[in-house]
This record gives C-alpha cells, sequence and structure tokens, in this order.
C-alpha cells in the first residue's frame, strides 16, 4: 500500500478554519519534544520536512506542505506564514507579520572558502545569521543570504538574489538584489501632489477670505494682529502667489509701520514676512544691543527654568531672531559666542532640554529655544541623542497626540526637534518616522476646500490663516525628515523656513 496522498488545504493551509484538531495538537507536541514552540492558533502541516530543525512560532503561524526547515533555528513573530517547498537554513528570526512565499531560500549558512590550498568541502561552515523585520513578503523564488537584515514593511520581489540589506520600506529585485522603489514614496506621491494641486488653486480665495477693511484678519485664538498679515505673506510666498491686498512696495510700507520696540512676538513674524516679499524691517531692534556678554548672561540666567520653560524659550526665540534681523540687514554683530556657550553649559545631558518643567512645557520651550537660535544660526544641538529620547517619549502621550487631539503647535513642537536632531544623528529614527507617517496622513486628510486647515487638525472646527501656514510647513517638515520632502512642491517660508541664511 503507498504513502497516504497529501491534503490540498495543507498546501494553502490559510484556509483551514480549525486548527486544533487532535491530530494537529498531537503534532505540535512531537515538535516540541525536539525544541519547538507554538503560540496560539498555529497550523503546522504533517508533510511539512523538520530535518534537525526548530521552530519557536508566535501566534497565528503557519508552515505549509513541502517547505523544508534543515539544520535550522527559526524564531517567528505572530502571523508569520512559510508556503510550500520554501527552504529555511541556519539562524532566523523573523518579526510579525512575515510571508515567505513558495520556493524561496533562506540561507544562514556559508562554506568558507578563503584558504586557496585547502578544499572548501575541509574549510567548514561560517554562519551569521539571517534576520527580517515586521510586514515583510519574501517573494517565489527569491533568495535570501547569511548575514542579510530585510528591514521591515518591505518586498523582496520573486526571483531575487539579495547579497546585502534591504533597508525599510524597500522593494528590491534582480540578481544581485537592488533598491527598486521606496514604499513609501510610491503610497505618498500622488496624495501629495493632488494637495499641491488643491492648495495652488485654493490659495489666493482662501487668503482673499481674510481681508477685512483693507487688512488681514484672522480668527485664531489669542494672536496679535500682525500675525495675520505674516502668514498670508508667507503662505503666498510658499506658492510664488501676489499679495491681493495691495502693490508690493504699498504692502511693505504699510507693514514696515508696525515694527515696535519691544522685542516680542511680532518679532518672529513680521521680520519674516517683509523678507520673504523682497523687503526687511525699517529699523535695526535697538534693544537687542544691549544683551552681551555679562548682560546676556544675567538676562539668560534671569527666567524661571524649573517651571516656566516656554516662557524663556519664546523670549530666547524673540532675541535670536533680533540678532538674525540686525546683523543680516544692518550689520549689527550679536554676540552669538556668549549666547551659544551659556546654551550650551546650561542643557542637560540627560535630556537634552532646558529646564525642568512638565513634558509639554519642556519639549515646547525647546522648540522655540532651538528654533531662534540653533537651528536659525546652524549650530549643532549639544545631545541630539538624548533629546530625541525625550522628545519621543513625549510624542507619545495620547492627551497630546491620541485620537484627535494635536495641535499645530504641539506637533510642530515634535517634528522641529526630531528633524534638527536628524542631521546630527539617526538614532531612532525608525520610531520618528513612523510617528512622521502618521501625521503626514492625517494632514493630507483633513485639508478644508478653500478654507485650509484648523488649528486642531482634526476636529476641523476653525479653519484660519495660522493654522493653514503651519500645518503646510508641518508637512514639510515631517515629509523632509522621512526623505520625501521634494514631492511637495513648496517649502516653508519666513518663521518655519527650514534654510539657514546667516
Amino acid at each position: 500500500m503507498g504513502p497516504m496522498p497529501k491534503r490540498a488545504e495543507d498546501y494553502i493551509p490559510w484556509t483551514i478554519e480549525d486548527r486544533n484538531t487532535p491530530e494537529q495538537l498531537e503534532l505540535q507536541q512531537q515538535l516540541e519534544q525536539t525544541g519547538c514552540r507554538f503560540g496560539e492558533n498555529c497550523y503546522i502541516s504533517p508533510d511539512a520536512v523538520f530535518s534537525n530543525a526548530t521552530l519557536r512560532a508566535g501566534d497565528d503561524c503557519i508552515v505549509a506542505a513541502d517547505a523544508l526547515l534543515r539544520q535550522a533555528a527559526v524564531t517567528m513573530g505572530d502571523n508569520c506564514s512559510i508556503n510550500p517547498m520554501a527552504y529555511l537554513q541556519g539562524e532566523i528570526r523573523l518579526g510579525d507579520n512575515v510571508r515567505i512565499a513558495p520556493r524561496a531560500n533562506l540561507i544562514a549558512e556559508n562554506h568558507a572558502h578563503g584558504d586557496i590550498f585547502l578544499p572548501i568541502t575541509r574549510q567548514g561552515l561560517t554562519a551569521e545569521g539571517i534576520t527580517v523585520g515586521d510586514d515583510v513578503w519574501i517573494g517565489a523564488q527569491a533568495i535570501v543570504l547569511d548575514g542579510i537584515h530585510v528591514g521591515a514593511h518591505s518586498i523582496v520581489a520573486a526571483g531575487a538574489v539579495v547579497t546585502k540589506d534591504v533597508p525599510e520600506y524597500s522593494i528590491v529585485g534582480g540578481n544581485p538584489a537592488r533598491v527598486l522603489k521606496n514604499r513609501i514614496r510610491e503610497y505618498f506621491r500622488e496624495p501629495l501632489a493632488q494637495l499641491c494641486r488643491k492648495v495652488d488653486r485654493q490659495l489666493e480665495t482662501l487668503v482673499k477670505s481674510h481681508i477685512v477693511n483693507g487688512g488681514y484678519v484672522d480668527t485664531s485664538d489669542n494672536q496679535p494682529p500682525v500675525r495675520a498679515w505674516c502668514d498670508a505673506a508667507e503662505l503666498l510666498a510658499m506658492f510664488r502667489k501676489p499679495n491681493p491686498l495691495m502693490e508690493p512696495a504699498a504692502l511693505l510700507q504699510t507693514m514696515g509701520r508696525m515694527q515696535e520696540e519691544e522685542i516680542e512676538y511680532p518679532v518672529l513674524c513680521l521680520g519674516y514676512a517683509m523678507e520673504v516679499m523682497g523687503g526687511h524691517l525699517p529699523h535695526a531692534y535697538r534693544a537687542a544691543e544691549q544683551y552681551t556678554g555679562q548682560r546676556l548672561r544675567e538676562y539668560l540666567e534671569g527666567f524661571d527654568w524649573s517651571a516656566q520653560t516656554w516662557h524663556a524659550g519664546h523670549c530666547i526665540d524673540c532675541l535670536g531672531t533680533a540678532f538674525y534681523q540686525n546683523q543680516k540687514y544692518f550689520g549689527q554683530k550679536a554676540d552669538l559666542d556668549t549666547l551659544f556657550a551659556w546654551l550650551d553649559e546650561h542643557a542637560n545631558p540627560q535630556t537634552g532640554m532646558w529646564g525642568s518643567a512638565n513634558a509639554m512645557e519642556t519639549v515646547n520651550g525647546f522648540y522655540r529655544l532651538t528654533r531662534g537660535t540653533y537651528a536659525q544660526f546652524g549650530r549643532p544641538l549639544p545631545y541630539p541623542e538624548q533629546t530625541i529620547d525625550y522628545v519621543l517619549k513625549h510624542a507619545a502621550d495620547p492627551r497630546y497626540f491620541g485620537e484627535k487631539n494635536g495641535t499645530a503647535c504641539n506637533v510642530l513642537d515634535v517634528i522641529h526637534p526630531l528633524w534638527l536632531c536628524k542631521k546630527q544623528t539617526d538614532h531612532r529614527y525608525e520610531e520618528g518616522r513612523e510617528w512622521a507617517l502618521q501625521w503626514v496622513k492625517k494632514i493630507l486628510d483633513n485639508w478644508e476646500e478653500e478654507k485650509g486647515y484648523s488649528f486642531t487638525l482634526q476636529l476641523r472646527d476653525n479653519p484660519t490663516l495660522m493654522g493653514t501656514e503651519m500645518w503646510l510647513s508641518i508637512l514639510f517638515l515631517l515629509c523632509d525628515y522621512i526623505g520625501i520632502g521634494d514631492l511637495l512642491c513648496y517649502a516653508p517660508q519666513g518663521v518655519h523656513r527650514t534654510v539657514t541664511e546667516l
């Protein structure tokens, strides 16, 4: 009597509804006696071959008929599958949601062959192991060689021969395999282009809707009147549109009359707005000239860094911007050596932050402080890795970023530090990128036709010039951080610009 015929469903075991039959549980128990371990709701075909091999599987994993694990130690996360005639050898670690297609080969061993005077058969084996990240599809007849890491969210095309690491979110193919596409770029290419076309088409109507009695007005809370004029100018500059309010020369004269001597919030927007229109402030900020040497140190030490970190950051942002305007347009060189020496000395080496208030206050203060100083003047941060750790912990707080939470200020105050730190280190970049990807999608999903963006994005309750300018600037920072900024048709102008000009 010949062997029992193989069951058709063992070649497509994901169709098996009841995976916990007595026969299946008995098979798993037998395999566990050889060192295997299985999570809940797994199915191992009795026609899969384990030859001196162990498998440690998470929940909801399957191994189809005729799969061969030979001299292997395979670890899988949850919801993984090894399909018919796939071949696995050596130490292999798979993340969650990994698919290994039919006839794919993962070979985590090599013959040593460095000695030309000794037969290869006598030189033994080398083994580094193969690791595969979460959410990966290894295509039919693909070959992954020893020492390779396949990054999360990637696809290895059918027939590819993978001889070097695969970056996350990549599609690789060929022999040897090379990167064919980036999945992030492919996913966002058209949605970003659509948003650009939409904003370009609607922006002039949107801006005109905020003209009342010969000036710009906005309904944003707690903002000085000058803010609306500046947001309008920067939005129009992003998309290279003329200002509908009045001719450029007249507009520059009108806005120039808005300059005040006090180094406060209007410093941040007025000079930048006039700059993007091709002009500049009518005169220097004389109050900034006094802050040099010991006077500057006393000013910095006078803040309540334990409780009012945001206020300190705000004031330093304003002063740094006054320094910038004075130096660029009026030739007054600021005492940047004293400024950065004090800031470097007083940054916390454990957190990268300044001050010791709560996380919200501290991160938001960090953004304001560094925007007007380190970012504006192109200086390296003192503790970028510690900064990233602190900011990412704050970014996971659902009170500020969960469900429909997330104001433009709070999101900006996370992505700008991450973006700035990325210039110095790739520390925990993958985690930051996942956070950024979620916000790119949210911004794309929440444009309000001919109105723009609300300050609290997902509430869609009050689209304003400020909300629109901020979210478009944030979108650029997010995209630039994850490597797709070139897919946008604009770049931030003025206060949220990303280029260093001094």
